[in-house]
């Protein structure tokens, strides 16, 4: 393995993707039992995406994401209890139970937030990533997407103005296939098209294998080590939707009932990470042990806090008239 591929390595990417993969699992359990509501969208399958770019990131960089961005909230640091309490819509959520499962953010976390506007992070992380730069603080702003986000004139409007005011910011394209159900490859070509479409605008651009969170982890090294002198970069990231677009989606209207599953059981990188190094079988799990007592535990620490009172409502907005903050 090279320097980057280590064993310490290998332990933390595997502990945060399991984290991420038990939640996104125990969010489903609890939406079919009737204790949690609104809507979710998994990120079951791209979790080495999240993983292998997040775990180079420093503290203070600043991270957007999508409608299916649990994955990138906790990847960023956002806790498992937050995150919990966010989606049962209590007020000890991240962001006071009022965001929910698309709308969640972690300031505290470098977790710009999640946008339900297709392409509609991208400006958030350019934009800070930029103004931060001014400001002369030395950090860089990563954004997260779909591979539907190509088809938004904000998508190639945000690319440029990075391009030509060298803002410090790596965008990630997590190329699932899907555009909820548009098949990506009919839309735009292979896997890999849109690093070549990145390419021609003159943006640093590479594509890589997202069942392989070693290799994820790092191209985003030797990437976010570069957008770190001042430049944009881009990731294109190929994964799968193993679950439906979101919980209620009839998905097999537009695919097979089983391609999820059956992309999973292939490409699944938490089972490629575990495979590839065999050594470190009892660690690993230990560490699946260790994750689900905490998901169990964070479950029934939150789920008791207290609900939002209507004039919440009203709180970490601007007023109308002055404009003063009504904290």
């Amino acid at each position: 393995m090279s320097e980057l591929d280590t064993a310490g390595n290998g332990l933390r990417l595997y502990r945060s993707m399991v984290i991420i993969r038990e939640v996104e699992l125990h969010i489903e359990r609890l939406h079919r039992a009737g204790r949690m509501a609104g809507s979710f969208h998994s990120s079951v399958g791209q979790e080495a995406a999240a993983v292998g770019v997040c775990e180079v990131l420093r503290p203070d960089d600043l991270v957007s994401s999508t409608h299916r961005g649990h994955g990138h909230a906790l990847a960023k640091g956002v806790t498992v209890g937050g995150l919990l309490a966010e989606l049962f819509g209590l007020a000890n959520g991240v962001s006071g139970g009022r965001g929910g499962s698309m709308h969640l953010h972690h300031p505290d976390s470098g977790f710009l937030g999640q946008n339900a506007i297709v392409a509609g992070g991208m400006p958030w992380a350019a934009g800070a990533a930029w103004g931060a730069r001014q400001q002369g603080r030395d950090i860089i702003g990563v954004s997260f997407f779909g591979d539907g986000a190509a088809s938004q004139g904000l998508f190639y409007e945000t690319l440029r103005l990075a391009k030509l005011w060298n803002s410090p910011c790596l965008f990630v394209c997590e190329n699932n296939g899907l555009a909820h159900s548009m098949p990506a490859e009919r839309l735009f070509g292979d896997p890999g098209t849109h690093c070549r479409l990145v390419a021609e605008h003159g943006i640093k651009a590479e594509v890589v294998d997202g069942s392989d969170v070693l290799s994820v982890y790092k191209v985003a090294h030797s990437l976010v080590g570069y957008v770190r002198t001042g430049y944009p970069a881009f990731l294109e990231v190929t994964v799968g939707r193993a679950r439906a677009h979101s919980l209620n989606d009839p998905e097999y209207e537009y695919r097979d009932r089983d391609s999820g599953k059956n992309w999973l059981e292939e490409n699944d990188p938490i089972s490629s990470l575990r495979k590839g190094l065999p050594d470190l079988s009892e660690e690993f799990d230990q560490i699946d042990l260790e994750v689900s007592t905490l998901i169990s535990h964070e479950t029934t620490r939150v789920e008791s806090g207290d609900i939002n009172q209507a004039n919440d409502a009203l709180r970490d907005v601007y007023t109308v008239d002055s404009g003063v903050r009504n904290d």
